[in-house]
């Protein structure tokens, strides 16, 4: 089992060239995979009962687990898109050679597990310039991830997001609120620790990680879907829409 043990998190820098929204129309069932963490082993397992669907991810898919590479490598092998979450901000910072925030390296964030998935040793002064050791397949696909994703499956719609949305809220329109957040106040929809059954409703069902679950969370206007890979006793869970359907392993 995937897992390590960790203390609270810490905060790190927003990517300069963070893109906010981005736009998919899918007339295929889809699935939705939430923080994955580093656990290839559990995507692996993931990915067998998921069959060929096309694949989205709910942002965090490294750190903590032993293998970033290799979920990197696997989701760009199968065509995923997604967004990216607060444990991308580091990592994506790093690998565009914008320098490296030792905050990474608390037991929160976990990113030593991620350098040591690239070979990288942890060295005062020398991390920075090793990001080049990082496959420029996994820095493109990492600089792509957007904030929020506009998602339309079979005439549904949906708002992906890591964090879902905050309690409090721009005064805008209902449907504007993600975009709006996205373009203005991204680190709101990267880390705050919202309860999916107090999130502010949208217009529509949003899609989230972030909040680790014991099991995923369908409220009717959100979809909760971290079950903890990467932490102690943790799974890894997707959904597929629009059937709403979970599938877990673990």
């Amino acid at each position: 089992m995937c897992s390590s043990d960790l203390g609270r998190r810490a905060e790190v820098g927003v990517p300069s060239d963070m893109p906010a929204v981005a736009t998919v129309t899918s007339t295929e069932e889809v699935a939705v995979i939430g923080d994955i963490h580093g656990c290839s082993d559990l995507l692996d397992t993931l990915l067998e009962r998921l069959g060929e669907r096309p694949l989205f991810v709910t942002g965090d898919v490294g750190d903590r687990g032993p293998d970033t590479r290799g979920v990197i490598e696997r989701l760009i092998a199968r065509g995923a898109r997604g967004v990216r979450g607060n444990h991308e901000e580091w990592l994506t910072r790093w690998v565009s050679g914008e320098g490296f925030d030792v905050d990474a390296l608390s037991r929160a964030m976990g990113g030593a597990a991620t350098l040591a998935s690239y070979g990288v040793a942890i060295r005062a002064g020398e991390i920075a310039a090793a990001h080049v050791q990082v496959p420029e397949a996994h820095r493109v696909w990492l600089r792509a991830l957007p904030v929020a994703l506009d998602l339309e499956v079979q005439g549904h719609r949906y708002w992906l997001t890591h964090a879902g949305v905050p309690l409090s809220v721009p005064s805008v329109a209902p449907e504007s609120v993600v975009p709006h957040l996205a373009r203005h106040e991204p680190r709101l929809l990267l880390w705050p620790s919202v309860d999916p059954a107090e999130m502010p409703i949208t217009g529509r069902t949003v899609i989230m990680g972030h909040r680790r679950h014991r099991a995923p969370i369908d409220t009717g206007n959100v979809l909760a879907v971290d079950t903890g890979a990467g932490l102690p006793g943790g799974k890894l869970t997707a959904v597929l829409l629009p059937s709403r359907e979970f599938v877990t392993v673990g």
